[in-house]
């Protein structure tokens, strides 16, 4: 069994999900369905189990079918994996030679974006962004029962300079593509040859660019939200069983019904000073991440209104 050689695993809500619907739309490519199985961060236990990829035998059912055994890139998409201790390393153990693709944002926009996210997920339960961040900063944990705390330790997942430090202390420099947020947004065609090139896939035809999962949406009903994603104990196999399949399924109908689910909603304004105080608590961080990556990264660590202003 021929199992995934390319792992985008992250950092969320860097445009991991355009990039791998662009993927999938070339010839050479296969990407599982769903982008995310979360099997390799076995220290994730529970959202592997949620997802119901905790098993080999389930892992290595989405690339069991003939068009992915044929195809020359098979890509899991895992945003987990950068912050998993045990992701990379059992890749490497695992796959010959797999590649690494890395997409990053400035933390402050991935955080904000992060967590409404987490509301949407059932993980998080503070909807002020400043309430939760300052929670997470004291070590708290929401009134709830997310999938796994991690999920909820916002400095963890803003500190992309640890994270990339951690995968480029176990594989190779060669081995990893990093994609720049901000690069993906303003200049997609060119994104998509440089990693066309890293992956050595043919750049033509461009894919349609089209932008996808953006954090603009929430679930309409409440109770049908929570008895699908934390049913009662009695309903869990079933209700696992359901959402593994609504997540596989190429049916229409039941694209149609997830679709009615979701409701559009406006952005919530993050006040400037919790931006600021965000931008200065990851500075350190990002000069980590720059000089790691050779990269001019100062912009990060001035909020929108800050660079305004010296403008």
């Amino acid at each position: 069994m021929s199992l995934a050689n390319v792992y985008l695993i992250g950092a969320p809500k860097c445009g991991t999900t355009s990039l791998s619907r662009w993927l999938a739309e070339h010839r050479s490519v296969y990407v599982s369905v769903p982008k995310e199985p979360y099997y390799w961060a076995a220290d994730f236990p529970r959202m592997r189990a949620h997802y119901g990829f905790d098993s080999q035998a389930a892992y290595e059912a989405l690339y069991a079918s003939p068009q992915a055994q044929t195809a020359t890139l098979r890509v899991d998409g895992s945003t987990t994996y950068l912050y998993s201790q045990r992701a990379v390393p059992d890749i490497t153990a695992a796959v010959s030679e797999p590649r690494f693709v890395v997409a990053l944002r400035n933390p402050v926009d991935l955080l904000i974006s992060w967590h409404r996210t987490q509301l949407v997920a059932l993980n998080e339960t503070e909807t002020d962004f400043a309430a939760a961040w300052h929670r997470s900063l004291d070590g708290g944990l929401p009134d709830t029962d997310p999938l796994d705390p991690k999920l909820l330790d916002y400095p963890l997942v803003g500190g992309l300079g640890a994270a990339v430090d951690r995968l480029l202390d176990t594989v190779p420099r060669e081995s990893v593509h990093v994609i720049l947020f901000d690069d993906l947004a303003r200049d997609p065609s060119r994104t998509w040859s440089e990693l066309s090139a890293f992956l050595d896939i043919d750049p033509l035809p461009e894919p349609s660019f089209d932008v996808h999962n953006a954090s603009n949406k929430t679930y309409r009903s409440a109770f049908l939200r929570r008895l699908t994603h934390r049913p009662p104990a009695v309903l869990e196999a079933p209700v696992r069983r359901l959402r593994q399949w609504s997540r596989t399924t190429s049916n229409p109908l039941a694209a149609a019904t997830k679709e009615r689910m979701w409701r559009s909603t406006a952005t919530p304004r993050v006040p400037e000073e919790i931006r600021e105080e965000l931008a200065a608590y990851f500075a350190e961080d990002i000069d980590k991440l720059a000089a790691r990556l050779e990269l001019d990264l100062s912009g990060w660590k001035t909020s929108q209104e800050g660079r305004d202003r010296r403008r």
